[in-house]
């Protein structure tokens, strides 16, 4: 059979292929991918069944169909050498499409209820596959198949066209996985550089996390945005990672400071920059721990920058972390209430901290039941 209105095609393919990321920001990855498969259905003519299988673990099960039963074909799920079975598959990492023509099913590979379900389907036998795995790192993670049942073959541009669209979808995946594992990487910084304060000082330990959880909380509430929240919760994690260079003497005296030691503690934020700031992925991060200890009334440390040159970012830091401060005992005073410390919050509100983190601060914790005036 000779290829029809071949370049038409594969402009829409194009089409279909750009449409799909430029409009993938408001989709869900599975409404990405159901997309993408439907687009590629629709632009193999001679298709008239097909599914989209992905690895769980070590078995791969259907996600999306056309033309099959879904419930039927739920009850379906291989390992990888059984999905395979008759078919070829490159596995160097390189994407490619192939066609297989299946006579019967071999039903020594298969359990009677497999069988069952093939044939309930109307692949048990005489249907012709084009099918193409989508790969990452040279891993097979999934399978896109299309069938046809009138015993000829696919023309070339419907292979080339699977081709980009297996492509397509092995790139996506690639760049989750790879997301992944940039995330995971993130956090392990992280976690390592929590446990180094840890070490040090026990009280970080509870204050970082409950600074996070109130961040991100707050954060969340003033509807800040989701790259925002992410940054919000690093640097409220690691805002005092800098004590590593404060003394323990100092760190942790259990009466008032002196005024010399004090001026050693305000050193921790510059401490913390000097830590973060050669880590690619903290650029941000290291501005808003660096500034949590910034007043709304320029009279704050390390800089004295003032007001709106403040990120809101670290203007949330600066009022989860002192109310934490305030509700916790510490080695030099017990923990105050939390009607006492929202009322010093109120009483510096708009002195040493931002009036609109504070007003968000006693809504959000009222709204939570977290504080009853």
């Amino acid at each position: 059979m000779n290829d029809f209105n071949i370049n038409e095609r594969l402009e829409k393919s194009y089409q279909a292929i750009v449409d799909a990321f430029v409009n993938s920001g408001h989709l869900s990855t599975h409404e990405f991918f159901s997309k993408v498969f439907e687009s590629a259905f629709e632009l193999i003519p001679y298709a008239e069944k097909g599914s989209f299988y992905e690895k769980d673990e070590d078995m791969f099960r259907p996600i999306f169909s056309k033309g099959y039963d879904m419930n039927v074909l739920k009850k379906l799920a291989f390992n990888e050498e059984n999905l395979f079975i008759g078919f070829e598959v490159n596995r160097e990492g390189n994407i490619d499409v192939y066609e297989f023509h299946n006579k019967q099913r071999d039903e020594s590979k298969f359990s009677l209820e497999e069988i069952e379900i093939f044939k309930s389907l109307g692949t048990y036998a005489e249907f012709t596959s084009l099918y193409a795995p989508i790969q990452v790192d040279g891993m097979n993670i999934g399978l896109l198949c299309f069938e046809r049942f009138d015993g000829e073959t696919y023309d070339g541009s419907s292979k080339l066209i699977l081709k980009l669209y297996a492509q397509l979808i092995s790139n996506f995946y690639t760049q989750m996985v790879h997301a992944k594992r940039e995330r995971e990487r993130y956090q392990e910084i992280i976690n390592a550089m929590v446990s180094a304060i840890e070490l040090k000082d026990k009280y970080t330990e509870g204050h970082a996390k409950r600074v996070t959880n109130l961040a991100k909380g707050l954060a969340t509430h003033m509807g800040l945005s989701e790259s925002q929240i992410t940054t919000v919760e690093a640097a409220a994690i690691l805002h005092d990672v800098g004590k590593i260079g404060i003394s323990s003497e100092v760190l942790n005296k259990p009466g008032k400071l002196t005024l010399e030691e004090y001026e050693i503690i305000k050193e921790h934020p510059s401490f913390t920059k000097k830590i973060l700031e050669n880590i690619k992925e903290f650029s941000e991060v290291v501005k808003i721990a660096y500034m949590h200890h910034e007043y709304h009334n320029g009279k704050g440390y390390p800089q004295g920058i003032e007001g709106h040159g403040i990120p809101i970012e670290s203007a949330i830091i600066s009022v989860v972390d002192a109310f934490d401060a305030m509700t916790t005992d510490r080695s030099y005073r017990s923990a105050m209430s939390e009607e006492q410390s929202i009322k010093i919050l109120i009483e510096e509100r708009g002195e040493q901290f931002n009036p609109q983190v504070v007003d968000a601060f006693i809504e959000w914790k009222k709204l939570n039941n977290r504080f009853v005036t």
